[in-house]
Order: C-alpha cells, then structure tokens, then sequence
C-alpha cells in the first residue's frame, strides 16, 4: 500500500509563505523570514545579505511591504559549482537605512544541513 505525504509549505500570519514545491524538487538552503523594528512593525526595503565563505558567494534581497524574505536557493547553487554544502560557512545579516539590528532569531538549528531556513530580525531606529 502506497502512502503520500501532503507538501509541507511555511505560513506567516496565515499566509503561504514559502511552498518548496515551486522550485523542481527539495529545497537545498533556503533561508526565509522577516524583519521587524521593536515596536513590531514590519521593515519593508530591508536589505537581507546571505554570505557563502566557500565558494565565495554574495546573495542579497529586499523584504517585501509586510517586511517578509525569501532567499534563493543558496544550497542548490554552492551544490551546483561543485562544493559541498556547510551551514557553519553560510552568514546572514540584515541591513536598513535609519535602523540597528537589535536581535536575530534563528526559528531553526542555524546548522541545519537541508531544506528552509528561518531567521526573524528585530530592529530599532538610530
């Protein structure tokens, strides 16, 4: 007998956020989240920068109007240049104009080998 398993998907406020079923197969490393200042209203135009020591690469996007990210699919690329995947080798920071970074919540072992990745920012105006 023959047992399938619905599709996992990511919901924020009750939205779909993130379905790894819109890129063909599993995710590799994909890091989603949001960004918010200390009273809890959302960033938007926050700049989320994901940095691969090894092969050095740079991935840079902006949260959406509700202060929501979704990276690429970091791990798919490290994979697809040859190199293995290492977590510990993976920095993710947050950057906007007029606000410091106050706390970062991994949501996930930020060691985590495969699949999404969560990482909230709370930030704080200058």
């Amino acid at each position: 007998m023959a047992v399938s398993l619905p599709a996992i998907s990511v919901r924020a406020n009750g939205d779909e956020f993130f379905d790894p079923l819109e890129v063909p197969g599993q995710p590799e490393y994909v890091v989603f989240g949001s960004v918010k200042d200390d009273r809890g209203n959302y960033v938007s135009s926050a700049v989320v920068k994901v940095e691969v020591e090894e092969p050095v690469l740079i991935y840079e996007t902006a949260t959406t109007i509700l202060g929501r990210f979704r990276t690429v699919d970091i791990g798919r690329a490290v994979m697809d240049l040859g190199y293995d995947l290492d977590p510990a080798r993976i920095k993710v920071s947050v950057s906007a104009p007029g606000y410091v970074l106050m706390r970062r919540f991994n949501r996930a072992s930020p060691r985590r080998a495969q699949g999404a990745v969560e990482i909230d920012f709370v930030m704080k105006k200058q």
